[in-house]
């Protein structure tokens, strides 16, 4: 991708660099990073938000500390003979007036200068397929309760104010993360206040929590995912392997231990993992490319 980076996110981008270059043990906290954020307000939310293809998948509401299900939002449509399913947008509306708060999932996806974005940080990360989440919330509404992330995390507030109590860091983990109670989340290891135009870099398995000191609060969150190859493709791969080249039968228990770690740290072994993380870099560079391209058509533009 050669889309130029909207110069917010260049700021942004130069922030992840910096932290990727030395990262710290629990965050990095930047007031201030972007004087006037602009590529991304109220008004871009609101416009996503009325989008007629937006489908319920993609819209996480939270009201009085409650889920708010939108399975019952979708309304459908017979046209010749398919049915085109789009979403009610009055239960985003209603429970907005509430004073509930909203996730917008996929912001890469709807957003170009996102997406672009993301495609730089896939390529300064090892292995990643980033997500982008807006994050909306007004007074004593949040739409997510303490917890940790399983993967580093680079927030930048874009409204409002919103207060995080980040708490000491934990073993990092794939399980256990949610919904994390007073015992669970921890001694507080620091409160900070993040205003518009802050930058903050979390890192993975450091639990946190989040009030909204304002009117409301806009925020940003890119979930830099590892897609390393983990332990349930690796041990895939190598249990294919032992079953094509076993221990000899009858052998015990440390034997056939010994023959699989053997399988595991050899260099054909080492070779295909490489291969497997190759294949989902590319594939990541392919899917950046997809997504610019499907937001991408011009040709009507002569007509005008």
């Amino acid at each position: 991708m050669n889309q130029k980076l909207h110069k917010d996110l260049a700021l942004l981008f130069d922030f992840f660099k910096k932290q990727r270059s030395n990262p710290p043990e629990e965050f990095t906290f930047k007031p201030g990073l972007i004087s006037k954020p602009s590529f991304f307000t109220t008004r871009e939310l609101q416009q996503h938000l009325n989008n007629p293809l937006l489908k319920p998948e993609w819209v996480h509401l939270k009201t009085d500390g409650s889920n708010v299900s939108t399975d019952s939002s979708v309304i459908e449509k017979n046209v010749q003979r398919r049915f085109l399913k789009f979403m009610d947008k009055n239960i985003i509306e209603r429970e907005l007036r509430k004073g509930g708060a909203l996730v917008l999932e996929g912001l890469d996806i709807l957003d170009p200068n996102i997406n672009a974005f993301c495609a730089k940080i896939e390529e300064a990360l090892p292995c990643s397929l980033t997500n982008s989440v807006a994050f909306f919330s007004q007074t004593q509404s949040e739409a997510y309760g303490g917890h940790a992330d399983s993967d580093d995390v680079l927030v930048i507030q874009l409204g409002g104010k919103k207060i995080w109590d980040i708490f000491e860091p934990q073993q990092r983990r794939y399980l256990g993360n949610d919904n994390q109670n007073e015992y669970q989340l921890g001694p507080v290891l620091q409160q900070i206040t993040m205003k518009p135009g802050d930058a903050l870099y979390l890192r993975a398995g450091v639990p946190h929590r989040c009030h909204t000191a304002a009117d409301y609060s806009l925020h940003i969150a890119i979930d830099l995912l590892d897609r390393t190859p983990n332990a349930d493709q690796i041990t895939k791969e190598a249990n294919l392997r032992y079953y094509h080249a076993c221990e000899q039968p009858y052998e015990p228990a440390d034997k056939v231990i010994d023959k699989y770690i053997e399988l595991l740290k050899s260099p054909e072994f080492q070779v295909s993992v490489e291969k497997q993380t190759k294949e989902i870099r590319d594939n990541a560079a392919k899917f950046r490319e997809q997504v610019e391209r499907s937001t991408g058509v011009r040709f009507l533009s002569k007509f005008k």
